[in-house]
């Protein structure tokens, strides 16, 4: 039965079959000639369905090595169904070319070089008409009623279905290494991972072991720092002790020094106060002295004065004069006496006053001079 692919070729290629005119036309014709012509033919349709026939072609030649590499014995099937589907193309294209070969040659380039035949598909292509053009001869109506249609399909199987085999095998070949590389690869990663949970434990393990250290490190610490806190406390508390004993000793001994400072200056107070008296009393009888001593002097001094007046008063002989005098003299020398006397206490005085009052006794002083 003819699958819906070979049906479409068979209807784009021999439904474009040409009239009498057009084949005497295309027979002999160039390649310029041909294309133009060509659009008749519809080569672009032609060559998408053919591109799908060649997929399954691929596809039944795979299938068909791969049995035989499996050792199946229904293998055959898969080339009979390509024979079929091969001699139902080969007579589309003879039929639309009316047996000429150079046209089957021109169009089947012309097919071929269209974009949905590329890569592999592009090289199959050519191969089949290559094979088409092979099995044709020049005598057209030879071609079209008795062209070797089997035999150019099984010779296409067999050059198809090795090629496919051999692709097949360097693609297992090519996925086996794929795979020995993947495993190795699976292998490595897995290795790396085991290792790399291995580190991990161990470096799980390690920073366990290190904090814990840290921890008993850091609880010594705090002991030493706590019992170093109580030491300093507890010195702290002695020596603030012994501070405020030695502050009440230190301020003891102030009141007391303060004390004797004070009886001491008290006592020097006393004595200066007695010193100061007394220096007044010794002053006040200087100047009682004084003043009675420069009364005295003021009344010989007038007497002295009496007597210069009488002297000048009285000009008598000298001897009278002598006899008078001589009690006036006698009174003069004691005048003398006095005014020296006054003077001396005149200065008396003032070495009172100035000794009267002595500089106050520091308290290093008195106690430097009570000891």
């Amino acid at each position: 039965m003819m699958t819906p692919i070979l049906r479409i070729v068979t209807l784009v290629l021999v439904g474009v079959r040409q009239s009498d005119a057009n084949i005497q036309h295309i027979r002999g014709s160039h390649k310029n000639d041909f294309l133009k012509f060509g659009g008749a033919m519809q080569p672009t349709v032609a060559a998408r369905t053919l591109s799908k026939v060649e997929s399954e072609w691929r596809s039944e030649a795979l299938l068909f090595a791969e049995c035989q590499a499996d050792h199946h014995a229904d293998c055959g099937r898969l080339q009979s169904s390509f024979q079929k589907s091969c001699g139902t193309v080969v007579n589309a294209v003879v039929a639309a070319s009316s047996g000429d070969r150079d046209t089957v040659n021109e169009y089947m380039g012309v097919v071929c070089n269209e974009i949905d035949l590329k890569d592999w598909k592009h090289e199959r292509c050519h191969s089949f008409a290559q094979a088409i053009l092979n099995t044709m001869t020049a005598d057209q109506y030879e071609n079209r009623e008795h062209l070797n249609m089997q035999g150019l399909c099984h010779g296409f199987w067999a050059r198809m279905s090795s090629e496919e085999g051999a692709r097949a095998a360097q693609e297992r070949v090519l996925q086996a290494k794929r795979m020995e590389t993947e495993h190795a690869l699976n292998v490595k990663q897995a290795k790396e991972a085991a290792q790399a949970l291995a580190d991990a434990a161990a470096a799980k393990k390690a920073k366990m072991t290190a904090e814990a250290k840290r921890r008993m490190i850091e609880e010594k610490r705090r002991a030493i720092e706590e019992q170093h806190r109580r030491q300093v406390a507890e010195r702290a508390a002695q020596e603030a002790k012994l501070a405020a004993e030695r502050a009440a000793a230190a301020k003891a001994r102030a009141a007391k020094r303060a004390a004797q400072k004070a009886d001491l200056e008290e006592k020097i107070r006393q004595r200066q106060e007695a010193a100061t008296k007394a220096a007044e009393a010794q002053a006040a009888e200087a100047d009682a002295k004084l003043a009675q001593a420069e009364r005295e002097e003021q009344e010989t001094k007038r007497k002295i004065a009496d007597v210069e007046a009488a002297k000048q008063k009285q000009h008598k002989p000298l001897s009278p004069a002598k006899v008078e005098v001589a009690p006036h003299a006698l009174e003069a020398a004691k005048a003398a006496k006095v005014v020296h006397t006054v003077q001396a206490v005149k200065v008396a005085p003032h070495s009172a006053k100035t000794q009267q009052a002595p500089k106050p006794v520091t308290g290093k002083q008195a106690t430097k001079n009570k000891k």
